[in-house]
């Protein structure tokens, strides 16, 4: 298999686009979507893919490992085969789609694991320590690299821009691009690049978030929540966790920036996520429109005026 560089195909520089026909459809002033849709495999994903691939060769590591629904190692399967490292991937045993038909045409391996996602990051941990394999799973020794990667987004709009927005909004299932987002205006906050840090604004499935659902309940410490109860759909997939890997570090981000959580339904999600193809032309997921539910709702609370962006996530596990 021939070997390329990362230079071939970059995650990152996606457009920031004011969209104009939202706003009005919405009366609302100053929105813009971050899309993140633009990346290489169409999730914000390819940020981080394309840091772990480059970190697994500098420490000497030949195979790759994951557990996902499919979205993100579908992206580190891409990059895995630019550079030519093996790549595998622990999915839940009731996810079957296009995705693992991705990771496995771009040389793959998918594990069927009974149970849910968040047993399939635990075996695949597991995995990794026994064969020797370069773990890069949300919360993994290495999730360091995921919230640098992420933190990209938040460069990006402060240079588009000019300046950092009133608001950001985000939808969470770990929460590892919410936190990273906010760590990115943070940094360029204490470097003075910017005058102050975005409200954040976080959005998800109803009673399938910890963190929201701990924001919501004024609590400071994230609570995990009984998997038992957790109602998954087509739809609210991404969002759904009861146990969020980087769910503290996006809980402390919401209140940090005096933000928000909302939940979204999957009604909203839809609709949300037609009226922005057809108004805009932008095709995004119903569980990242729940971004969009979020921001106008807080900006009929808080003036129609404020500027606002949105981070329109891909594909992927947020």
């Amino acid at each position: 298999m021939e070997e390329a560089s990362a230079e071939e195909e970059p995650p990152g520089g996606t457009p920031l686009l004011r969209v104009r026909n939202v706003e009005l459809s919405l009366r609302l002033r100053k929105f813009f979507v971050k899309f993140e849709g633009a990346n290489p495999t169409g999730t914000q994903k390819d940020r981080i893919s394309a840091k772990h691939i480059s970190n697994a060769i500098e420490n000497g590591y030949n195979t790759v490992s994951l557990g996902s629904c499919g979205n993100y190692g579908a992206s580190i399967a891409h990059y895995a085969r630019l550079f030519g490292l093996k790549t595998v991937v622990g999915v839940p045993s009731v996810y079957a789609g296009d995705r693992n038909d991705e990771i496995r045409a771009m040389g793959g391996t998918v594990i069927g694991i009974d149970g849910t996602y968040e047993r399939s990051l635990e075996i695949v941990g597991d995995m990794a320590r026994d064969n020797n394999w370069y773990d890069c799973s949300p919360g993994s020794v290495n999730s360091g690299i995921d919230l640098e990667g992420y933190g990209t987004i938040a460069d990006e709009i402060i240079a588009q821009l000019g300046h950092s927005p009133e608001i950001v909004a985000v939808p969470v299932g770990n929460g590892t691009t919410l936190s990273g987002i906010y760590k990115g205006f943070n940094r360029a906050y204490q470097s003075g690049r910017i005058d102050g840090i975005p409200r954040i604004v976080a959005a998800s499935t109803p009673g399938g978030n910890p963190i929201v659902e701990s924001w919501k309940n004024g609590y400071r410490t994230i609570r995990s929540l009984d998997p038992d109860q957790l109602v998954e759909t087509r739809n609210n997939e991404p969002l759904i966790s009861y146990r969020s890997t980087d769910g503290q570090g996006a809980l402390s981000a919401i209140y940090q920036s005096h933000g928000f959580a909302e939940y979204v339904t999957d009604d909203e999600m839809l609709y949300y996520a037609r009226l922005i193809e057809e108004a805009e032309g932008i095709s995004t997921l119903p569980a990242s429109a729940s971004a969009l539910v979020a921001a106008s709702r807080v900006l009929v609370r808080m003036g129609e005026e404020m500027e606002c962006v949105v981070v329109l996530t891909g594909r992927g596990r947020t």
